[in-house]
């Protein structure tokens, strides 16, 4: 058995030897869930951890070990687990109701929050997720400017809806070429028609060229530019200074509306408070809805004034549980506690975090480097820093092996992350969390470099530094 063997079976063997009733559960639950659960991201071989009970920033699974949560629901909560004021206020509500059938004031109180927070949003619409915030966006667009085509981000994550699923980043199908020569092919999530490249075109990040590019050669056909002002599961690649603002110059120009997808970097800022960006419209999921699920939409008075039902022929829209008690209760608990001290007490952290890893991989002699913006981020191996979701891809080709073995070794060592990379904080987390994540992190690294040294040499830039 070579070196690399033996680490890799060393990792697998103490990750089993943890887990046995992670095991049992993942057997049990493939013979009522396809692959064993419902999440296709949290699913990861040889079998996924799972989880019954959660504490501050820590979560147990069920084999009783305890992990520091370094993800936070793929960056859906921001309180932790069990936050005394979020669980009061759901309490609370479960007994007064949860979804009423009709309008109530906790819509008045939330929104009202939001607003105060966003001076963008000047009316906002109400729904159940993320993806169904952008979904509902892309359709305002279209109704509001009597246009088809979105033009999207190569590598965009904005939900699974079809329009969204155009060159996803994290789904597989079959790729097209594009209307326009000089784009990136298309690639179609499985399931999704190939019409819809039709009305929906995609270009890379942090490319103003090519963005005015396609908006000069649709012109009158746009009816809005979605963009995330940081790729999420695209690598954690921030919008670099001056794309934004220049594309809020470029659609303006053109007669599209900038849809800004905030659903993730909320918690950073949000964004586009952060950098004096006023898009045409905005979507919010995630942390706003204090652990239970909930999406919005919303922007200039007059674009959303479409849904006014007294107005000519209005937009329909229509959510059982959009606006339900419980999710609006528990996002104002939410808002209450989470305010711009938080939110640079986690961006200074997340800012330490990705300094610490990155000064863990230069001792040891491993090329990489930390990305991100505030409490988000991610770790990729190799010499290049990704400045679009091309570079992260061309980054983890022919690493799939060792970033599987990354994360099963955090959690053999107790720290919850993400398959694909993601590292989220939360308000529980503190210097010291940060200090042991990064210590696990090194540790990592030493396990790993029989493996490097054999299977990924090009990653060793030289021998461990001296202490």
């Amino acid at each position: 058995m070579s070196d690399a063997d033996h680490v890799s079976q060393a990792i697998l063997h103490d990750y089993a030897a943890r887990s046995p009733s992670s095991r049992a559960a993942f057997l049990a639950a493939a013979e009522v869930l396809p692959g064993g659960d419902t999440r296709t991201m949290t699913t990861y071989t040889p079998y996924p951890l799972y989880f019954d009970t959660g504490e501050g920033a820590q979560v147990r699974d069920v084999d009783g070990n305890r992990y520091l949560d370094v993800l936070s629901n793929y960056g859906a909560l921001v309180h932790g687990h069990n936050h005394p004021a979020l669980v009061a206020a759901v309490r609370e509500q479960a007994g007064l109701g949860t979804a009423l059938g009709g309008p109530g004031p906790l819509q008045i109180r939330h929104a009202e929050r939001l607003c105060a927070r966003v001076p963008a949003l000047e009316r906002v619409r109400y729904c159940n997720s993320g993806t169904e915030a952008t979904m509902w966006a892309i359709r305002t667009a279209r109704a509001f400017t009597g246009r088809d085509v979105i033009v999207k981000i190569d590598g965009g994550y904005h939900g699974t809806h079809d329009w969204g699923h155009v060159s996803a980043f994290v789904t597989s199908g079959p790729s097209f070429p594009q209307r326009l020569p000089g784009l990136p092919d298309a690639r179609l999530a499985q399931g999704v028609p190939r019409a819809v490249l039709e009305c929906v075109v995609t270009v890379p990040f942090n490319d103003l060229d090519a963005a005015r590019r396609v908006l000069r050669a649709y012109r009158g056909e746009v009816a809005g530019f979605l963009v995330e002002p940081m790729l999420g599961v695209g690598g954690g690649v921030p919008a670099e200074p001056g794309y934004l603002e220049g594309l809020r110059t470029a659609t303006e120009r053109e007669g599209a509306l900038l849809i800004l997808d905030e659903c993730a970097t909320f918690r950073v800022g949000p964004w586009q408070v952060r950098h004096d960006l006023r898009p045409d419209l905005s979507t919010f999921s995630k942390i706003i809805g204090g652990g239970l699920p909930i999406g919005v939409f919303g922007g200039r008075a007059d674009v959303m004034a479409i849904f006014d039902p007294s107005g000519r022929d209005p937009v329909y829209h229509a959510s059982a549980f959009g606006a339900n008690n419980l999710s609006l209760a528990a996002g104002i608990a939410a808002l209450d506690h989470f305010g711009p001290g938080d939110i640079d007490r986690l961006n200074a952290m997340g800012g330490r975090l990705r300094a610490l890893l990155d000064e863990a991989a230069r001792e040891r002699g491993v090329t990489g480097h930390a990305v991100g913006a505030g409490s988000l981020g991610y770790f990729h191996f190799g010499a290049e820093r990704p400045r679009d979701a091309a570079g992260t891809a061309a980054l983890r080709r022919g690493r799939e092996d060792l970033r599987a073995l990354l994360h099963l070794h955090l959690l053999n060592q107790g720290f919850l992350t993400a398959r694909h990379g993601l590292l989220c904080l939360s308000l529980p987390m503190d210097d010291a969390d940060v200090a042991a994540f990064a210590a696990a992190f090194g540790h990592a690294l030493d396990t790993l470099r029989p493996y490097l040294a054999e299977r990924h040499p090009d990653l060793l830039a030289s021998a461990p530094a001296t202490p």
